[in-house]
């Protein structure tokens, strides 16, 4: 077995090689490492005990490089992710246990980021795991998707420099015990800033995604969307943006008139650590009105696909409502049975989906 105190002294000695020392270290991943954090903000008001545990002024927005504390340990959740539930009392303790040590109280700030997440989940979520120290809401994955989409949950050590930006020190993805937690926050405040040096790249670098389908198979779903408003798809092809993103674009035969309608693939990392990725087709017209949701692989809990009736609720929700206006995810009437973080995603691609009809106008292909 490893003595860790021992890989603690070599870290101090050796720490011009703090890489090596990362990887030496157990529960830790060497992805982000020396990587300066994204320039994290939220326009989430804090309680006045939050404001002053954090060091920040008080104001209806919060910036993590405004944190004071030499290191910030920063925990990705979403409050439907399991091994979070699991994992919360454990970090109860952390912060328990770094508040009653006078090496580390002061130095060692926690907080949580929500994906996914609006405040009203959040204050439920603090509230059933009596979480003590402050969560912010990340209901568009705005934070989430800055630090490269990391499955839940997810753990940053971010230490701050002279200059007190944030520099990641250390990550870990999944679950951890408390006691290496402790160890990996005691060891990763030994470091020496000053001979690390800052490497380009995300903070979490995930497998790229892939549908589980063909190209022609994904034509023949496009195809499928364009088509449920009862028209007969005469021609549809792949078109390529600007910008390299790109989506289908079909002439559509409605009898007494032709359209085009466009057809556009979505696909998501999954949020929690045992959940699926996500993909689904969402078709919509030149006033951007949705007209079909087409799954690829939606699941729920179990990793079990959506039923057909699971689909044709999510449809009532969905179809018909524009992408020019906001689609916010209300977990009351648009959660699927075992399937939230999922429909999260879904919304929240479809809410985003503004973005790509801009693209089409600007382009022409809309007018």
């Amino acid at each position: 077995m490893i003595n860790r105190k021992f890989i603690s002294a070599i870290g101090i000695v050796f720490s011009s090689i703090p890489l090596c020392y990362c990887l030496l270290l157990a529960g830790t991943k060497a992805m982000g490492f020396a990587i300066p954090l994204p320039d994290l903000t939220f326009t989430q008001a804090l309680s006045k005990g939050e404001q002053v545990y954090l060091g920040i002024p008080q104001k209806k927005s919060l910036s993590f490089k405004e944190i004071r504390g030499n290191l910030i340990l920063i925990e990705f959740i979403s409050t439907y992710c399991v091994s979070c539930q699991r994992q919360a009392p454990i970090f109860n303790e952390l912060y328990s246990s770094i508040e009653k040590d006078p090496r580390l109280k002061g130095k060692v700030k926690m907080i949580g980021v929500a994906a996914g997440n609006n405040l009203n989940e959040v204050e439920i979520y603090k509230k059933q795991y009596n979480v003590p120290y402050p969560i912010i809401s990340d209901s568009k994955f705005d934070a989430h998707m800055g630090v490269g989409s990391p499955r839940t949950p997810f753990t940053i050590w971010v230490r701050k420099d002279a200059q007190g930006k944030g520099v990641v020190v250390s990550t870990h993805l999944g679950l951890m015990d408390l006691q290496s937690l402790v160890d990996e926050t005691k060891a990763v405040l030994q470091y020496d800033l000053a001979l690390l040096k800052p490497r380009k790249g995300t903070v979490y670098e995930g497998d790229v995604l892939k549908p589980p389908l063909t190209e022609e198979e994904l034509l023949a779903k496009a195809r499928e969307g364009m088509e449920s408003t009862g028209g007969k798809v005469l021609k549809i092809e792949k078109i390529s943006l600007k910008d390299g993103d790109w989506i289908y674009l079909g002439k559509v035969d409605f009898g007494t008139s032709q359209k085009n309608l466009f057809s556009k693939l979505a696909s998501r990392r999954a949020v929690c650590d045992i959940c699926h990725d996500t993909f689904f087709i969402y078709a919509f017209d030149r006033e951007g009105k949705v007209i079909d949701i087409v799954p690829i692989q939606l699941t729920k809990v179990g990793n079990l696909n959506w039923t057909e009736e699971d689909i044709k609720k999510f449809k009532a929700r969905t179809i018909g409502r524009s992408i020019l206006s906001p689609f916010t995810f209300d977990p009351g009437v648009d959660s699927v049975s075992g399937a939230t973080i999922t429909a999260v995603l879904i919304f929240d691609s479809l809410d985003k989906a503004k973005e790509i009809f801009e693209k089409l106008k600007k382009e022409g292909y809309v007018k």
